[in-house]
């Protein structure tokens, strides 16, 4: 049909929709069957019917669930008592929400990320050293582990490179590492806890969580009107990365520290006001719980000793693996299957489990040889290359906290096994993401 207006010359208008058989009977039907259904047992069909709304919702927004999966990583163990498999739930929702929104088309027109071109030489690596070495039930769950990170760090970087903001990204694991902290710290005032854990068990495998949040933190005040919601939430992150009395953690945070103030990521004068606000939130804590603080603080002095002994015997049972198979090591899952047969200082009375190296570079080099550690070490120094290069043509705040949280994360890896944990691979799509991100702006300019 034509119409013409006295604006303007005459303009198609399309004719309103056609009704059919299957737009009325189809939902007639489904509301039926609902009644019907809702009579013999009300609860749950309002129930199915409302993961229907939610779930259809969650899939056909890929940014929401991407958004989801982040924040909820930094709750592991909190996730872990409403399901065994909430977060691999949601890393499984996430793949498929962005296979059915790439059949829709592709998100982005982004070339090719060097970040990924080396994270699929490590999967190549991966699969040669599992097809070489059968290390059975162990070695399918470290496979199926890295799969997992593998499938969440190419599907975030596709969708940093579409339409999410590495900001917003940024924000969201910033807001959820705080309210994990404050968890973390009122369960050790509490008096359940000697070291702030919390949503993650282990207080080493908490802090490494909290090292990105940190950087990221003063990052995203500088991407916002108010900052100082962001300044708090670094505080508290701080605080409870203090409290976990991790020494990895300390490490990464100096070396953090270093290099921002080195590459003028952030003034000394900020820096200094950052030291001294947290001094102060930490003497608090200390003055109001004297006696927890006090017998944490002897009981880590107490087993420090007997760690600081183990540890070096694992990372020479993980160096003389890495020695006896040099070039694709024994196997994904194989440092917990053989470790001990290549030490003899262990002790066998130990009452927790030796089962990773706590070290994530010699855990590599003696699963995946020399060649994994490689592959793994060079997806990261392209990461961080890339956010550098941002942050010095762009002065992007958030690609200055990739490379300050690639660095804190790397050393801090050097004394716990970090590679089954989210951090590492987040900032690796972030560096992805604002690389292109700041690609497409010049190419606009």
């Amino acid at each position: 049909m034509v119409t013409a207006t006295a604006a303007g010359p005459a303009r198609r208008v399309s004719p309103p929709p056609r009704r059919t058989a299957w737009t009325v009977v189809v939902p007639l039907l489904a509301a039926v069957v609902l009644g019907a259904l809702a009579g013999f047992a009300a609860l749950p069909v309002l129930l199915a019917a409302l993961a229907l709304v939610v779930g259809a919702a969650v899939v056909l927004r890929l940014e929401w669930v991407a958004l989801a999966l982040v924040a909820v990583s930094v709750f592991e163990d909190y996730a872990a008592h409403a399901g065994p498999g909430v977060v691999k739930g949601l890393a499984v929702l996430l793949v498929v929400a962005w296979l059915i929104r790439r059949c829709r088309g592709r998100l982005h027109h982004a070339p090719r990320s060097p970040v990924l071109v080396a994270a699929l030489a490590f999967v190549v690596v991966l699969l040669l050293a599992t097809a070489l070495h059968n290390n059975g039930a162990a070695g399918r769950d470290v496979l199926l582990r890295y799969a997992g990170f593998l499938a969440v760090l190419f599907v975030l970087a596709d969708v940093l490179r579409g339409g999410l903001r590495p900001a917003r990204l940024a924000q969201v694991y910033v807001v959820a590492a705080a309210a994990a902290a404050v968890c973390g710290l009122l369960t050790f005032a509490l008096g359940a806890d000697r070291r702030v854990g919390g949503p993650i068990g282990d207080p080493n495998d908490f802090a490494f969580f909290l090292l990105p949040a940190v950087a990221l933190g003063l990052a995203v005040r500088r991407t916002t009107r108010r900052s100082w919601p962001w300044d708090a939430a670094t505080v508290v992150v701080l605080v409870a990365t203090l409290g976990t009395l991790s020494r990895g953690a300390l490490v990464g945070l100096s070396v953090m520290a270093v290099l921002a103030v080195a590459a003028g990521m952030i003034r000394l004068r900020g820096a200094v006001a950052l030291v001294a606000v947290v001094s102060m939130a930490a003497g608090l804590v200390a003055v109001a719980f004297p006696g927890l603080v006090s017998v944490s603080l002897q009981q880590k002095d107490f087993v420090a000793q007997q760690n600081v002994s183990e540890r070096l015997d694992l990372w020479t049972a993980a160096a003389e693996m890495t020695v006896t198979h040099p070039v694709l090591g024994m196997g994904p899952g194989a440092f917990a299957l053989h470790h001990r047969d290549f030490t003899t200082s262990l002790p066998d009375d130990i009452n927790h489990p030796l089962d990773v190296a706590h070290n994530t570079w010699l855990e590599l080099s003696s699963e995946l040889g020399v060649l994994g550690f490689l592959a793994f070490l060079a997806m990261l120094v392209v990461a961080f290359a890339q956010a550098w290069s941002v942050w010095r043509r762009r002065r992007d705040p958030v690609a200055a906290a990739v490379c300050v949280g690639l660095v804190g994360t790397a050393a801090s890896a050097t004394f716990v096994t970090e590679q089954y944990y989210l951090p590492m691979w987040l900032l690796c799509a972030l560096a992805v993401g604002v690389a292109a991100h700041a690609d497409a702006r010049e190419d606009d300019a």
